[in-house]
């Protein structure tokens, strides 16, 4: 994704709502306008990028790994979490739960119809998995080979992400395509790139403080458990797991975000 400012608005004034919600018009439409390869190489990317966060959990996990580090490893976590979205977002790569508010705009204003917005979501969503199933592929293999991580972060992000019952997952899948979808609001809102980074390191540490279900990044530990011979993880858990949490986010961006973002500023008042 880009994010450049829009053409008329002053140097450090604020956006307005409806500047935004044009900003964010005209990104979503520029994505219809690519062709599959291009949508499909580009969330590619964001899968690769996005597992740079497990990368970092696997690193604090190998120098605290032990009970009397059980609360600071779960911090750890958290703190770790933000570093594959900012690869991403910052990147201007394409990510599915930023897509499910972004995408959804069009539709709503009648501009593209529900074939495109399925093709736009089909294209990134695979593009994703894919990316995020080869970071694994490569982690896992790395960490076997090397004495620098334990192998024993698989086992314990796997349980992490399995923690909650699968309403509970639902219900922080929800959350978490909300935060993201806010996410993506802000990001247009900010005019520097360091405002931007702490916006999604923000958002993206209560995603992750949280324990809240994300389709693209819960995928690379899913993918990771399934592939060590450390985690005890079924592979119907691990696909129960990305259906909950993929409806749940795209539920969370595209209602509670696109479409109330959407209804509230197109129906406002004109400036």
């Amino acid at each position: 994704m880009s994010h450049k400012s829009r053409p008329g608005t002053e140097a450090g004034r604020p956006k307005s709502e409806r500047d935004i919600l044009q900003e964010q018009m005209q990104e979503s439409l520029h994505e219809y306008q690519r062709n599959n390869r291009s949508l499909f190489l580009s969330s590619l990317a964001a899968g690769l990028e996005i597992g740079f966060s497990l990368f970092l959990m696997a690193a604090f996990y190998s120098h605290f790994n032990g009970p009397e580090f059980e609360q600071l490893m779960y911090l750890l976590v958290a703190l770790s979490y933000p570093i594959g979205f900012i690869l991403v977002i910052i990147g201007r790569s394409d990510l599915f739960t930023e897509h499910t508010t972004l995408a959804i705009l069009p539709l709503l204003s009648g501009r593209e119809r529900v074939a495109s917005l399925a093709r736009v979501w089909g294209v990134i969503y695979a593009g994703n998995m894919v990316g995020a199933f080869l970071f694994s592929l490569l982690f896992v293999h790395y960490v076997e080979v090397t004495e620098r991580l334990d192998a024993g972060i698989f086992a314990y992000y796997g349980e992490k992400l399995l923690a909650d019952i699968p309403r509970g997952q639902f219900v922080g899948a929800i959350f978490a395509g909300w935060l993201m979808g806010l996410l993506g609001w802000m990001v247009a809102s900010a005019a520097e790139t360091i405002s931007r980074i702490v916006v999604v390191a923000l958002i993206a540490f209560v995603i992750g403080l949280g324990g809240l279900a994300h389709c693209i990044a819960g995928a690379v530990g899913i993918f990771c458990a399934l592939l060590s011979d450390e985690s005890t993880m079924r592979l119907w858990e691990g696909l129960r797991f990305l259906g909950v949490a993929t409806l749940g986010n795209t539920i969370g961006g595209s209602i509670f975000v696109g479409t109330l973002k959407y209804s509230y500023v197109a129906n406002g008042p004109k400036p």
